[in-house]
């Protein structure tokens, strides 16, 4: 090995197929030497698709003018370019078409006339010795029609580049390929368990995405797929099929293709191995990024259990799926706490050292520990990832991937290799290229299918050390949204804290809490989220709202004006607190008087409250003068936590407190001070006391006559 880095252009292409549906690179779909010419060639049968000495080759299709002329005297044959011997070559000839003109089949006639817009059927046939077939390898093949347009001379009017696999003899080695094959989505439903939409019914309906996925699974036995399987898609059929509502409160109408959905894929489980990853299919790059640590290996142990739990078996044990197959050091630590002995990875999360004269099997090792890993070709990835836009259409992307394939096995045809194929996460696969793929793994004698778990016994490839590509990283979940998530996960935290566990009964109400509250933290971080900022935040958001509605479970309940009274200087604020949660709390109140002159407050320590119930907790207070006063009162959790928001009371005194009684006293003992100061100073003047007051006369005394 040279220890040289050679990333793959087909990696750009992976990503650019995930990011831009419709898109494909012209070069790959060998279309684009044709594309100013006045005809259109779609090709819809090649055979064989291996080529021997004595075969028939045959090629039909359509051709179409897409001129605003017509086309006359068209003749059409076959045409081939230099044999290739390296997967490097074949690259090079998608970027640049080979001329193709090593090797010529005869012209044959093909239509006396197109007119503009038409379109019309082709059927060509040459063999072989023909075209001067020899050695083994892969050979660029041309479509070529020749034509006159509105009377010009004749030319090229029309072409199609594609290749051809040659096998002169059976090859001794051969090349066993397997197949991820993904059933994942995006969340549905909110944190609150309410479906905000009803497209995952038609997504497992009839010719839905998912469904299509199951069919081509059904119609290809003979081919060892590993089903890779989100749970929480799982899960949301398994809810749907008992019925289901959606946010506008109308009733979901997917619970019957749920219901059946779910049995097929069951019964596919029954032959088919089954990896199931993290819960939701989270980003565990970035919740370790994030110190979401717990919650990453959360989402790996309860996606095995859901899938086991849903499917009624349990899935491929220690193999994990990373989003984009690339990790970093510190989230493959995480994944080996969770259990994680095996993970599937792309070509660049190493620094694949190569030789350069021949591709290596999917086995490798992890530097650094026992963690085994299957390499996915980054190739053939590309070209399933395409297949549904190819420039040429379905066929003829199943002959790029054939040809890939073929190039392969020629590569060292004495040699066995066995390798992966990981399609995009959220594939949208279609028969017309999917199935055929499929079942060539099987028909072609140079190939052989192979179950994904079955190449982890292989021999280990060395393919250098485990590397974070940047772009990996430019697509993981935004932090913003991550740290909305991190201090939801802290507030659950928190919640939990003041639960009073004291039974199995009281462990299992408790779950009924949080647990779903962590299933909403990892749904938000689904990789379905990466490269959408505000979807993620807002889903965050709607985490956070859903922990604040339990927590506003526990509250206090005020007299209806906010007042209390007190009649004595020693009294207790009695409050009612309401414990709506299934599960006993203990938790903290506090009355803050701190802000006013006399009424202070007691500390009363934790109080426990019972489960779906009121609780009276009195809190001792002391006033120190009548009149009105402002407090606010809280609950806690006993780490601290507020639990809803403060209440502002008002409390009454109608009674003197202690300072007030000294104070009154006081001025009654002075009074009578200064009246008897007032009392000797008279006494010492001589006047003594003032004289008393006459008595007043019981009856009249009437007058003497002549006095």
């Amino acid at each position: 090995m040279n220890g040289v880095r050679r990333r793959s252009p087909w990696h750009l292409l992976v990503v650019t197929a995930l990011l831009v549906v419709g898109l494909a690179p012209a070069a790959a779909g060998q279309a684009a030497p044709g594309d100013d010419m006045p005809l259109t060639i779609t090709v819809t049968q090649l055979e064989p698709r291996t080529v021997t000495p004595d075969a028939t080759i045959t090629v039909s299709g359509t051709v179409t003018n897409t001129a605003d002329v017509a086309v006359t005297d068209m003749v059409i044959r076959l045409q081939r370019g230099q044999v290739m011997t390296s997967r490097d070559q074949l690259q090079d000839n998608d970027e640049d078409p080979s001329s193709s003109t090593s090797g010529f089949a005869p012209f044959v006639d093909l239509l006396s006339d197109l007119a503009a817009g038409d379109s019309a059927p082709f059927r060509y046939q040459a063999t072989a010795e023909e075209l001067g077939l020899a050695a083994l390898g892969v050979y660029p093949l041309m479509v070529n029609v020749n034509g006159t347009p509105d009377g010009d001379v004749e030319q090229r009017v029309g072409q199609l580049d594609t290749y051809l696999p040659y096998f002169p003899e059976p090859t001794p080695g051969s090349t066993g390929v397997s197949w991820l094959w993904p059933l994942v989505d995006r969340p549905h439903r909110g944190p609150d368990g309410v479906f905000l939409d009803d497209a995952l019914a038609d997504a497992v309906a009839d010719g839905g995405r998912l469904e299509r996925l199951v069919s081509l699974a059904e119609a290809s036995p003979q081919v060892p797929l590993t089903l890779a399987v989100d749970p929480l898609l799982l899960e949301s059929l398994q809810a749907m099929v008992g019925g289901y509502r959606l946010t506008d409160g109308s009733a979901g109408g997917g619970g019957a293709a749920a219901g059946a959905w779910l049995e097929r894929l069951t019964a596919l489980t029954r032959t088919r191995s089954v990896l199931a990853l993290p819960y939701a299919d989270a980003d565990i790059v970035a919740l370790t990024r994030a110190g979401l640590v717990e919650q990453a290996r959360d989402a790996v142990a309860r996606g095995a259990d859901v899938a086991a739990d849903v499917l009624g078996a349990p899935p491929s044990t220690g193999l994990t799926w990373p989003v984009d197959g690339t990790l970093t050091e510190s989230a493959l630590s995480v994944l080996r706490d969770a259990g994680t002995e095996q993970v599937i990875l792309e070509a660049d999360a190493f620094e694949v050292t190569t030789d350069g004269d021949r591709t290596d099997s999917a086995a490798t090792t992890v530097p650094g520990g026992d963690t085994r890993a299957l390499v996915s070709d980054p190739v053939l990835d590309g070209i399933v990832a395409s297949a549904d836009s190819w420039p040429t259409g379905p066929r003829m992307a199943e002959q790029r991937y054939l040809a890939e394939l073929a190039m392969i096995t020629a590569e060292a045809p004495s040699a066995s290799r066995d390798l992966l194929i990981a399609p995009p996460r959220r594939w949208d696969a279609r028969a017309s290229y999917a199935l055929p793929m499929l079942l060539d793994t099987a028909s072609e004698p140079w190939l052989r299918p192979a179950a994904a778990t079955d190449l982890l016994g292989l021999p280990a490839v060395d393919r250098g050390a485990l590397v974070y590509p940047e772009l990996s990283g430019a697509l993981e979940l935004d932090p913003a949204g991550l740290a909305v998530l991190a201090a939801g996960v802290a507030s659950i935290r928190d919640l939990a804290s003041m639960f009073v566990v004291d039974s199995a009964e009281d462990e299992l109400a408790a779950q009924t809490v949080t647990d779903p509250l962590y299933r909403a933290v990892l749904s938000a971080a689904s990789s379905y989220r990466r490269g959408d900022p505000a979807g993620l935040l807002a889903a965050a958001g709607a985490v956070d709202e859903a922990i604040e509605v339990q927590r506003r479970r526990v509250f206090l309940r005020v007299p209806a004006d906010g007042t209390y009274s007190l009649a004595s200087a020693r009294a207790a604020l009695v409050f009612t607190v309401e414990n709506q949660l299934p599960v006993p709390v203990q938790v903290r109140i506090s009355v803050d008087a701190s802000l006013v002159a006399g009424l202070s407050a007691d500390e009363v320590g934790a109080q426990v409250l019972a489960a779906s119930g009121r609780t009276l907790i009195e809190v001792p207070t002391t006033v120190e003068r009548p009149g009105q006063f402002r407090v606010t009162a809280a609950i806690f959790t006993p780490a601290g936590g507020a639990l809803g928001d403060p209440v502002r009371l008002t409390v009454r005194s109608t009674v003197y407190g202690g300072i007030a009684l000294i104070i009154t006293i006081g001025s009654g003992v002075l009074l009578m001070l200064l009246f008897g100061l007032r009392l000797i100073r008279r006494l010492r003047s001589g006047q003594g006391p003032p004289d008393p007051a006459p008595e007043p006369l019981d009856q009249q005394v009437p007058l003497r006559a002549g006095t």
